[in-house]
């Protein structure tokens, strides 16, 4: 059976955030950091397998999932990751792990460029260190489509996607991911809970930053991701001081979703060389 967290909330920069907690205080601190217009759910395949050695929580970002939305709008990668360090201080939290993945990575890595004396560890799921200007656009014009709307829960399950659409994982474990995506109105009509201007992008490009991450690193790359290639994945891991890869078979851009025993498999063998006692 799927060990199940807590749902929890506390108050940073002025804004109610959610948070799901696997409980374990005391115990070393895994900090799960999902991508753009996903949620903490999108990890529980994925926590359940360290509950037992680490204190495993999983935030969902300012505008996703339950945390409340930002008005007037404030979606930076400065908002996110001064977020992070904010609900770290709140929570107790000291010398976390952060995992990573899409825009969750890429907000982890430039915290950890701010932070990394902080850090017992980083791992980028699938992520880059900058935004092409063609992604940055492109998801603007997604921001600029208005919601849909759906009678009920169950159509909007059914018409529930992700992006990029291309996925190994099952029908069922989709329905269980949409299941968390959407709210219903005063009307008895249903929503996405994403507050659709986090599309509009500000990314901080950390391509110079790089050299500052003293913490160990580990790059992992989807088999068939449409994000990291060979040389890109080659040249960050040059970049960095204390880097190394791995590589997830089976899966696209959704590591934790496609195949979520391969991911744990990876970041386990990394935790064991970095974390003492793990």
């Amino acid at each position: 059976m799927m060990a199940r967290a807590r749902d929890q909330f506390a108050s940073v920069n002025g804004l109610r955030l959610h948070y799901l907690d696997w409980g374990s205080p005391g115990k070393q601190a895994l900090i799960l950091l999902h991508g753009g217009s996903a949620y903490a759910q999108w990890w529980d395949f994925f926590a359940p397998a360290f509950c037992d050695d680490f204190h495993v929580i999983a935030p969902d970002w300012r505008g996703h999932g339950d945390s409340q939305h930002a008005d007037p709008p404030a979606y930076s990668t400065r908002h996110y990751i001064d977020d992070l360090h904010q609900l770290l201080a709140k929570l107790g939290v000291e010398r976390p792990v952060l995992v990573g993945h899409s825009m969750g990575g890429h907000n982890a890595v430039i915290y950890a460029t701010e932070h990394a004396d902080e850090l017992a560890g980083l791992v980028m799921v699938d992520t880059t260190v900058s935004y092409p200007e063609s992604a940055v656009q492109f998801l603007r014009k997604l921001g600029q489509k208005p919601a849909k709307v759906f009678a009920s829960r169950a159509e909007a399950i059914s018409r529930f996607q992700v992006l990029p659409r291309e996925s190994f994982f099952s029908q069922e474990r989709l329905e269980y991911i949409a299941g968390f995506a959407f709210s219903e109105r005063a009307d008895g009509t249903w929503v996405a809970k994403l507050d659709r201007r986090t599309l509009f992008r500000e990314p901080v490009d950390g391509r110079r930053r790089l050299a500052s991450i003293s913490c160990p690193t580990l790059v992992v790359k989807a088999e068939n991701s449409p994000v990291l290639n060979r040389d890109k994945l080659a040249t960050l891991c040059a970049d960095l001081p204390d880097g190394r890869w791995a590589e997830v078979k089976d899966c696209y851009h959704h590591v934790m979703l496609d195949n979520p025993e391969g991911l744990i498999a990876v970041v386990r063998k990394f935790l064991a060389e970095v974390v003492p006692g793990a």
